[in-house]
């Protein structure tokens, strides 16, 4: 249940391509530790959301992020600014924003490189780790 909606995700059973999708994902939150970046552990599930059209669901301050599959198929910096995006909502329970890039509700077509999501990132995790 996440804000008063129960979002049903169905998680995908592990084998290699749950696999490789879930090591990607873990990438991205170990390029964020390699930044400096205390992160707690992070419990990742890949699969589909059954009654809604999401890249990802994340439980508010539980460290839980849900990715599905549709993040995966439009380019690597597509799917990290999803993983960032949900990491926000997971560690710090932060809210959309329409005038921020990484945390407006819908993404943006064009999303940014690494560098410019790794700098937004970090922007909440200083305002939230002061």
């Amino acid at each position: 249940m996440i804000r008063g909606i129960d979002i049903k995700f169905k998680k995908h059973k592990m084998g290699e391509e749950v696999y490789l999708k879930k090591r990607q994902v873990l990438n991205f939150i170990y390029e964020l530790k390699n930044e400096g970046l205390r992160l707690p552990r992070i419990e990742v599930k890949i699969g589909e959301p059954k009654n809604c059209n999401v890249l990802g669901i994340a439980i508010l301050k539980e460290n839980k992020i849900y990715i599905s599959d549709s993040a995966f198929i439009s380019g690597e910096n597509f799917l990290r600014h999803t993983v960032y995006h949900e990491l926000l909502h997971a560690i710090y329970g932060c809210e959309h924003d329409k005038k921020c890039h990484l945390m407006n509700a819908y993404q943006p077509r064009i999303v940014f490189g690494k560098d410019k999501l790794v700098s937004i990132f970090k922007k909440y995790y200083n305002k939230y780790n002061k």
